[in-house]
């Protein structure tokens, strides 16, 4: 399940809430058919099958489905939002950064602010690629940019007190949004999720087979179905915050410090 999943991250927008929403609807007219053939057509009393227990089976299917999509929409759509303005926060400290080893002027400091730049420069291609991975981990290439550049700020502080503890402060700030990225990269929708809102989609698919096989009463479940499944297209979409077609873009933290935006 979570190998479909994935492939379907890569998705333009689009395309996959139509396919979804396609997809869907035709399942759900299916399976409605084979239920109706298999099952609800062979009772004794077909009216026992739309009567009010069936009802209330099949609305609390319907129920708990978009209950739990909606739920799973919400968490899915702040982790994005939330992912996206630490991404911001860490092009702004990597700015003041680099402005203040400016400000210091010496070669130390300058060569700090080159071992910066490597840095940013290997974030935005090694450790974003990394990211977008359907197992994320930060990349080995980024943590020893990273270990460079700290030692060379290290010995700028040292040699300037006046600046050491704000460049300190920004030099935290910067490894706990760089730890923050990959917290944020991993926060996705378990692979259980997807199981149990499957066996619940198949389950009030099939008690749609309650209801006349007349193309009108196939077209309302087609639309009812469709519709959900557009809703599942918007989760797969926004579920990884650096993967897809609606993933964080790396732009600000390279225009930071200067540097070509990665295509």
């Amino acid at each position: 399940m979570q190998w479909l999943v994935n492939h379907m991250t890569l998705m333009p927008t689009g395309l996959l809430l139509a396919s979804m929403a396609i997809g869907t609807a035709m399942l759900a007219t299916v399976v409605a058919w084979l239920a109706r053939v298999l099952l609800f057509d062979r009772l004794a009393d077909p009216s026992e099958v739309r009567g009010t227990v069936s009802d209330v089976v099949h609305g609390s299917l319907l129920a708990f489905i978009v209950f739990v999509l909606a739920h799973v929409l919400t968490d899915v759509r702040a982790n994005l939002g939330h992912a996206d303005d630490q991404a911001l926060r860490e092009a702004s400290v990597v700015r003041r950064l680099d402005r203040e080893l400016k400000a210091v002027g010496d070669s130390d400091a300058q060569a700090a602010r080159a071992l910066l730049r490597s840095y940013v420069a290997s974030a935005v291609t090694d450790e974003w690629k990394s990211l977008s991975t359907a197992d994320p981990d930060l990349s080995p290439v980024t943590e020893a940019a990273l270990t460079a550049f700290v030692g060379a700020t290290r010995r700028v502080v040292a040699k300037h007190e006046d600046s050491a503890s704000s460049i300190r402060t920004l030099l935290d700030r910067l490894e706990d949004s760089r730890q923050g990225r990959f917290e944020n990269s991993t926060k996705t929708v378990p692979d259980v999720f997807w199981w149990v809102i499957s066996f619940f989609m198949l389950a009030a698919m099939a008690m749609n087979g309650r209801y006349p096989g007349s193309w009108k009463s196939n077209f309302v479940i087609a639309i009812h179905m469709g519709v959900i499944g557009m809703v599942i297209a918007l989760i797969v979409n926004l579920d990884e915050p650096f993967r897809g077609v609606s993933g964080i873009s790396p732009a600000p933290l390279a225009k930071s410090v200067g540097i070509a935006v990665p295509r």
